[in-house]
């Protein structure tokens, strides 16, 4: 299932990297633009890091629970992301999210089944949310300093 969550993480992304920064550039208030190189770049971090989560889980999740709940607050973090920004953004604006999708088709689905699973193998919903918050609160800060490393790095394509 943990891998199966890797695939749709990674057709989402591809999904916003292909659409998000056009789309950002008509979202008004709720979204500031972001060039090509700036998004592109942010999400090749945050994909591999996100590559790098599961990948010390699948070595070390059965014997360290530190890994299990990194990588389940990952995957509470991009079922979140599927609500919040995407389908909000959708319906706000009127308009399709770049990501919506792939977040509620399969991001969200998938994260409930992995979510449901953590628990009844004895996960503590508890530690399950705070290492969902803590992703969630580290990933969304480090977007405005990874679109300026980007637009400082790569040229414009």
């Amino acid at each position: 299932m943990e891998l199966l969550f890797l695939l749709a993480f990674t057709l989402h992304n591809l999904e916003e990297g292909i659409w998000l920064p056009r789309w950002s550039k008509h979202a008004g208030k709720y979204y500031s633009p972001v060039s090509n190189r700036e998004f592109h770049f942010a999400l090749i971090v945050i994909t591999s890091v996100g590559y790098f989560i599961t990948f010390l889980f699948l070595l070390f999740g059965q014997t360290s629970e530190a890994f299990k709940y990194i990588f389940l607050g990952f995957v509470v973090m991009m079922s979140i992301n599927s609500i919040f920004p995407h389908l909000l953004a959708t319906i706000v604006l009127k308009r399709y999210a770049p990501g919506t999708l792939t977040g509620l088709l399969l991001n969200l689905p998938i994260g409930i089944a992995i979510f449901i699973n953590s628990l009844e193998t004895g996960m503590q919903l508890h530690l399950i949310i705070i290492s969902g918050v803590i992703i969630t609160v580290l990933s969304i800060a480090a977007l405005r300093p990874l679109f300026k490393l980007g637009n400082k790095l790569i040229d414009e394509y």
